[in-house]
């Protein structure tokens, strides 16, 4: 996380001290100067009020809009910080202090092309600047470009190789970029230096998954674990790894663990009820799934799970139900109408189903199961004869045996012989 910045509230010259001055005998540097006091004694408002009637004495002074800018910084109000130091280099173009203090605020607003620009006017006046380089690699991160990030942090561990934020933040970016070697080699030096950092585990931990060290990966998240048994997050990671290593039972008391502490995760229920499927507990994914769904509604990956999950519990109208909102969500996806036609048949929907298979063919005509559907549909409505032929286009239509053999059983079941 960025750290901190540092404010630096600035008078313009020696001056009594401020609480001594009446209000009457200040000028612009008087009531910076109170300004400046105000702000030691937390008093925001009043060190606000008396920046603003500063700049209203002296507007051509940067100095006030500076102190106000950095009062803004304190107080978050990013826009009016960038006002500021917009008008202080206005004044004072050259000032490099100024202009990386309105890079940060940028930063924070989410401006990052424009805080860029202004960081690397900085760095091209002062390339030593840790500062600069720091918040540089915060923006670059943001960016997505942590190829760069990198760069600017690996300039930093040069001049400072003891600060584990620094080796922590390029590890994080090593791992955005998918080199995971290089963030286990950064974590392991994070760790070194702050032996205590549970975050970092974590984040090792994940690295070495990425491996493909699992060994390691199980030592960083039971030592995880053991130091902080309610992180919920290290419980995921470990239910995770438990069900890539087939321990399916052990996954499913560590996402069970991890439920406790985190009640309305969805994906947890959902890690969960992967591993119930794999144990053969289709009662229990369906209700774990049920409740991934309750939590997150538009994930069509659960619906997907549950209509297959209805479906194999003999419950094809629950089924349906699903597929009805899934193309509800993905109205383009042809195999989600196939997949309900079948259903509808299961349930002797014949119009339903013949409707969905028509969605299909007018979506791919060449569909041979879709053509059979639909005939089998015509056929079991009342119209054999129809039907059959429909059957028996099918049937010309495929060079695949077994949906050959899959119409020729359809034909078979209307007691009809096969042509081929």
């Amino acid at each position: 996380m960025p750290r901190t910045i540092a404010l630096l509230f600035l008078t313009a010259g020696l001056l009594p001290n401020a609480s001594f001055i009446q209000a009457a005998d200040l000028g612009a540097e008087g009531y910076a100067a109170r300004a400046v006091q105000n702000v030691k004694d937390g008093k925001d408002a009043e060190a606000l009020e008396d920046f603003s009637k500063a700049i209203e004495l002296a507007p051509n002074q940067a100095i006030h809009y500076r102190n106000r800018a950095a009062l803004y910084t304190r107080m978050k109000q990013w826009d009016k910080a960038i006002a500021d130091y917009d008008k202080a280099l206005g004044l004072q173009k050259d000032d490099v202090a100024t202009r990386l203090n309105r890079a940060y605020a940028l930063f924070q607003l989410g401006k990052l092309d424009e805080a860029e620009k202004d960081l690397d006017a900085v760095l091209q006046a002062q390339p030593q600047s840790e500062r600069a380089l720091r918040i540089r690699s915060y923006v670059l991160s943001a960016k997505k470009e942590p190829a760069k990030a990198v760069e600017d942090l690996s300039k930093l561990i040069e001049k400072t190789p003891n600060d584990p934020q620094n080796y922590r933040a390029r590890g994080d970016n090593y791992a955005a970029a998918g080199q995971w070697n290089e963030a286990i080699a950064d974590f392991t030096k994070v760790l070194e230096l702050n032996p205590k950092d549970i975050d970092t585990v974590s984040a090792r931990a994940t690295a070495y998954l990425h491996a493909g060290d699992k060994a390691k990966a199980d030592q960083d998240l039971s030592a995880l674990v053991q130091a902080k048994p309610d992180d919920a997050a290290a419980l995921q990671l470990l239910a995770q790894d438990d069900f890539e290593e087939n321990q399916f039972g052990q996954a499913i008391t560590n996402y069970s663990k991890a439920i406790e502490l985190k009640p309305n995760d969805a994906g947890l229920y959902s890690g969960r009820g992967y591993a119930k499927l794999k144990k053969e507990d289709k009662e229990g994914a369906l209700a774990d799934f049920n409740k991934a769904l309750e939590l997150n509604p538009k994930n069509n990956a659960y619906l997907e799970t549950l209509s297959y999950l209805h479906e194999v519990a003999g419950d094809p109208n629950e089924a349906i139900d699903d597929f009805s909102r899934l193309i509800a969500a993905k109205p383009g996806a042809t195999d989600l109408y196939m997949r309900r036609a079948d259903l509808y048949m299961k349930v002797e929907k014949w119009d339903e189903a013949v409707a969905d298979y028509e969605k299909v063919l007018s979506a791919d005509p060449e569909n041979a199961l879709a053509l059979a559907g639909k005939g089998m549909a015509i056929a079991r409505k009342g119209d054999r004869r129809t039907g059959a032929e429909q059957l028996q286009k099918a049937l010309k239509m495929t060079s695949d045996p077994k949906k050959q053999e899959d119409i020729r059983e359809k034909l078979r079941e209307l007691g009809v012989g096969p042509l081929l």
